[in-house]
């Protein structure tokens, strides 16, 4: 038998790999511009809802000690911060945020928000180091901050290059370097979820020895929900007591995290992963109580955005002519948004309730809405899979 040499396999991995990274992406170029404005106002709507400044004077015995890289200097000057200090960090944050909407300047501002989000996330992690907020304050701006894809379109950058070189960019291109920080995040998750199944079959492997893990689960989450005022999981009593039922969610959740990572294969299996990440986390929330709110917004960028504009705002498909607002107009807007809010983000004018609506819409309620799409689109994935393969 012929040996095949170590570097032809090496070779054909890195083939395969390459491949995977640069095969095109249906309506990259369009969705990922819309995609920057709902991360824009999703990150806003967080900073409504959390503020760092409980921080500000905080006992040192709060601080974790296996958070090794922040903790020293988090003792040494961060609790001695005023809460002013918290407050200029996230008026920065919320200007960058609003110029990064309007995608003007888009690298600068995506680098902002990276390094003024990551020195907030690092200072918060001393203090609670189980938080959800990498791929929302670190993954997606670094990510995007390489390729600066997210600015081609549907911002002032894209206009005001159209306006100085003639050029612009089709949002229905599928060019496969626009969709490339997407790719990245899915291997993120993929090890993330994988490392997430090690760690509950390794250690012990709680998960493997105590089959009835799930059932006191239910019960102790409803436990939380007393405690915090929320609505009770009515079923749990039920669901404690029926083997078939809790035995399943059991398994069904190692499998699911292990197995993740065949998002990988092609865009029908990511559809129906993704979408069955969304249905975990959002049942996670509504009944489990289990805060993992902020990665929402990762999942998102797996969703064809242009295909629903185009479906609500179909005399608009091809992005061509004069904008109706000059890119002057809108620079001078942004900026304006950009310092009012940035100035009374902690006002007493109610800004930051806007974003949430006075309550309305905190870490449970927003999974009420993505619960049914996420369903609709486990549904529409499987029934997809009968049809030919897309691009």
């Amino acid at each position: 038998m012929r040996k095949i040499p170590a570097f032809s396999i090496v070779r054909n991995v890195n083939a395969s790999i390459n491949a995977w990274f640069t095969q095109p992406e249906v309506n990259a170029a369009g969705r990922v511009g819309l995609f920057r404005i709902l991360y824009s106002l999703f990150y806003l709507w967080h900073l409504s809802v959390h503020s760092a400044d409980f921080l500000s004077g905080l006992p040192s015995f709060y601080v974790e000690e296996r958070v090794y890289l922040v903790r020293y200097i988090f003792r040494d000057f961060g609790m001695s911060l005023s809460p002013l200090f918290f407050h200029t960090l996230e008026s920065f944050l919320v200007a960058a945020l609003v110029l990064l909407a309007f995608g003007y300047k888009t690298r600068m501002a995506t680098v902002s928000v990276l390094l003024i989000g990551g020195l907030l996330e690092a200072l918060s992690a001393a203090v609670d180091g189980k938080r959800t907020l990498l791929p929302m304050i670190f993954y997606i701006p670094f990510f995007m901050s390489i390729i600066n894809a997210w600015g081609h379109t549907y911002s002032i950058d894209s206009m005001l290059r159209r306006h100085k070189s003639g050029t612009q960019v089709d949002p229905h291109a599928s060019n496969w370097d626009y969709f490339l920080p997407a790719r990245a995040l899915l291997i993120v998750f993929s090890i993330l979820f994988f490392g997430s199944a090690v760690f509950k079959m390794g250690f012990g492997g709680a998960w493997l020895r105590h089959s009835d893990m799930m059932a006191n689960f239910f019960l102790n989450r409803n436990i939380e929900a007393v405690i915090y005022n929320l609505p009770l999981n009515r079923l749990a009593p039920f669901i404690s007591q029926m083997p078939l039922i809790y035995l399943a969610a059991h398994i069904n959740t190692l499998v699911f995290e292990t197995f993740f990572f065949l998002s990988v294969i092609n865009r029908k299996v990511r559809d129906l992963l993704v979408s069955m990440a969304l249905i975990f986390h959002a049942i996670n929330a509504l009944w489990l109580v289990v805060t993992t709110t902020p990665i929402l917004i990762g999942y998102c960028l797996f969703i064809d955005w242009q295909v629903i504009k185009d479906f609500f705002f179909p005399s608009h498909r091809q992005e061509l002519g004069e904008p109706t607002v000059s890119p002057k107009v809108l620079t001078f807007i942004a900026l304006f948004l950009a310092t009012i809010l940035g100035l009374l983000w902690h006002s007493d004018l109610g800004i930051r309730t806007l974003f949430h609506l006075n309550g309305l819409i905190n870490w449970r309620t927003i999974w009420y809405p993505v619960l049914p799409l996420a369903l609709a689109w486990f549904v529409a994935t499987l029934i997809r899979f009968r049809q030919p393969a897309r691009i």
